[in-house]
């Protein structure tokens, strides 16, 4: 029997994005279409929630519009959940926060393109279909369920999956279906706009996609001939939950000067005495990351360093309206300098 818990399912197909009102249409999830769950939602699942918590309700606990199931990352709101003949129907509008405007980027570069649910499954709501010709003799009609949340996700959770064991076509095809997500993914990160955070992520889905180009390329399936009455075919497929944990479970450090908060936040005032013309997308979350004191990862500590090393020729005190300042400023300046150099040398030790 399915647990009542918070579980996850994927989802799939974006409809439509409108880069004007910063909406996106999306299908949240299909009715009547077995998953890798063996589960088959059924059209009226998600009436009851709709009621209670949809666009229309008046719970102070609507169903959220969130990115990776974080309920600390809303990234919008929803505008419109209804129920079709084909799934359930959602469009979402972006919000102007930090996480809504990295999120905005992905579904402009081609980044986001599927989303994911966050439900609990009800006990008597859920009937065991028999059908002898699939996988586990059969598969579980979900009548109703408690939905929480969709969510944006970067990967999704069939995404190139069980790619070792494809062959020909369906081999040539996949691997230009990873070429054109991977040069997505680089043109993104090249164009180095958004948080640190988005840019992280973006280089994990690299490693990810180089990772399976690889494998595409480089493995065949291998026959153990073993047992000389059946040979069978062994396929070892990639094993993302190593790359999410290392992104999820990331260092960061925060113990960086006070002076260093100061000089970021200084940066940003003379920044917007001059209409925020000065530093890139880049350089100003930079210094809203470290005026408040956020956590760094490793990765920033490096790109932070290394920009400091070059924009300090640039830097004088004496020119506060000149933007070489002010870039250097929100970076930190001299007393983030100082502490990235010292810090990635106790690391390298």
């Amino acid at each position: 029997m399915k647990n009542n818990f918070y579980n996850l399912k994927e989802s799939f197909e974006i409809k439509d994005i409108d880069t004007g009102s910063r909406q996106v249409a999306v299908y949240l999830s299909k009715f009547d279409a077995i998953d890798s769950d063996m589960d088959v939602i059924k059209k009226g699942a998600f009436k009851k929630s709709l009621k209670e918590r949809g666009i229309k309700s008046t719970s102070n606990r609507k169903i959220a519009f969130l990115r990776h199931h974080d309920w600390e990352k809303q990234i919008g709101k929803f505008v419109e959940l209804a129920e079709d003949d084909f799934g359930l129907y959602a469009v979402g509008q972006l919000g102007r926060s930090t996480d809504g405007d990295d999120a905005f980027m992905d579904y402009q570069d081609g980044i986001i393109k599927e989303h994911s649910i966050g439900f609990q499954y009800i006990p008597d709501k859920i009937k065991f279909v028999k059908d002898e010709t699939l996988k586990g003799g059969g598969y579980n009609e979900i009548k109703e369920l408690i939905l929480w949340e969709g969510s944006a996700v970067t990967f999704g959770s069939n995404e190139h999956t069980h790619v070792v064991g494809m062959k020909g076509q369906e081999k040539t095809d996949h691997i230009q279906k990873i070429t054109n997500d991977l040069n997505l993914c680089i043109r993104a990160i090249t164009n180095g706009k958004g948080t640190d955070e988005r840019l992280h992520e973006l280089e994990m889905k690299i490693k990810y996609l180089n990772s399976q180009l690889i494998l595409l390329a480089t493995n065949d399936p291998v026959i153990d001939q073993s047992n000389e009455t059946k040979s069978k075919e062994i396929i070892k497929p990639f094993d993302w939950n190593l790359v999410m944990n290392n992104y999820s479970q990331k260092q960061t450090f925060a113990d960086y000067p006070e002076q260093a908060k100061k000089n970021a936040k200084r940066g940003i005032e003379l920044n917007e005495a001059v209409n925020n013309d000065c530093a890139t997308n880049v350089g100003k979350n930079r210094g809203r990351d470290i005026s408040q004191g956020r956590g760094l990862s490793l990765d920033t500590l490096k790109r932070t360093y290394s920009f400091l090393s070059r924009a300090k020729t640039y830097y004088n005190p004496n020119d506060e309206k000149a933007c070489g300042t002010i870039s250097y400023l929100l970076w930190g300046g001299n007393a983030m300098l100082t502490y990235c150099e010292r810090k990635l040398s106790q690391i390298d030790e």
